[in-house]
């Protein structure tokens, strides 16, 4: 007879940091586990908005048993969002991503996820008082869909780092890097278009906010691979973007609605967009350009944009001049879990990079 519990028996808890640290040592050494903590705990996105979640037996006494069977677990972040409801109202609101699903192979195919995910579900919604969750699906389109989530487009662009496409563009435009020096005041410039923009539309509509501590998670993540296992011996990423100004006869220049930011993916080689504003095809033309200048510092192959507003490319022209591929992504899925009303009939705005975690 199985010693496995019901299903009717399983509960869903916040893991204690020892429990998360045991349910970590697979997944990674005890060095990079520690160190991923230390990082961790010193960065706002993760310390304030991070919560592990173990699935595990109701009859264990969490008090006194540090290391309980945990027969599923998972990790939620805590992100800042703006929905637009079909009464044309703006609100500010809360949701969850959730990411790191993982079953102990021992346990899987046993229904343990799905019980998971059910839990997490009733938890966020009327716990957490959350207004939606979303995730990104490494495990193709049929488990979330069959529970009720909703996908959302996942095309992208692939661009190819290449000598012959480093030609200087004629251009008059006054461009400046991202840094830590003007990362903030970017990002809180970004918040207010993204809201003006919102205002446009006569949908109901969702949009996760660029805050600057989800950018600096991302920094901090592409440091912590930099350093632990690749180019330790050259200098670590500086830029985190670029932005083209508005020119002005006095000092004071003036964002304008036309940037790039992007996170280094040291493991696959490639330089991530992760944030991508443009109005024109010349101005994504120049965008593109300046990533194709850092992608190149770190020798990478490739440049990966999601979901790209293909009215801001002139197709046939830059797809030929950076060898460009339009295409479907097979993995990171976007799916979303609507909880703000019954109607889940809402556009998802904005799936790039930075919302995923």
């Amino acid at each position: 007879m199985s010693s496995e519990p019901e299903h009717q028996d399983l509960i869903l808890v916040e893991a204690t940091p020892k429990q998360a640290r045991i349910w970590g040592y697979p997944l990674l050494t005890l060095d990079e586990y520690v160190e991923r903590e230390e990082i961790l705990a010193n960065i706002d996105f993760t310390s304030e908005n991070l919560i592990v979640w173990i699935l595990v037996s109701k009859n264990c006494n969490l008090s006194n048993d540090t290391e309980p069977t945990i027969y599923s677990h998972c990790e939620t972040y805590k992100c800042e969002a703006l929905i637009k409801l079909s009464s044309g109202q703006i609100q500010e609101v809360i949701g969850y991503c959730i990411t790191a699903l993982l079953t102990p192979s021992k346990y899987r195919g046993k229904g343990y996820a799905v019980k998971l995910m059910e839990l997490l579900n009733d938890k966020l919604r009327f716990e957490y008082k959350a207004k939606f969750a979303y995730l990104y699906s490494e495990i193709g389109p049929n488990f979330y869909t069959k529970l009720g989530w909703k996908i959302f487009p996942h095309k992208e662009i692939k661009f190819k780092v290449e000598d012959k496409y480093f030609e200087p563009l004629n251009h008059s435009e006054s461009i400046v890097s991202i840094n830590q020096s003007n990362l903030e005041s970017v990002v809180n410039k970004d918040c207010e278009f993204i809201r003006n923009d919102l205002k446009k539309l006569n949908k109901k509509s969702l949009v996760i906010l660029p805050t600057k501590s989800a950018f600096d998670w991302i920094f901090q993540k592409t440091k912590l691979y930099f350093y632990s296992k690749f180019h330790s011996d050259i200098d670590d990423p500086r830029q985190f973007g670029a932005m083209i100004l508005n020119k002005k006869n006095d000092e004071s220049e003036e964002l304008l609605e036309r940037f790039i930011m992007w996170g280094h993916d040291f493991k696959k080689n490639r330089l991530l967009i992760v944030r991508f504003r443009s109005d024109f095809p010349f101005t994504s033309r120049l965008l593109i350009q300046q990533a194709m200048q850092e992608a190149r510092k770190f020798q990478f192959k490739q440049i990966i944009l999601w979901n790209p507003d293909l009215s801001l490319f002139n197709i046939e022209n830059d797809l030929n001049i950076f060898d460009g591929e339009v295409a479907e992504r097979t993995e990171s899925l976007p799916y979303l879990s609507w909880y703000a009303d019954n109607d889940d009939n809402v556009d998802w705005m904005l799936i790039e990079r930075y919302s995923w975690v």
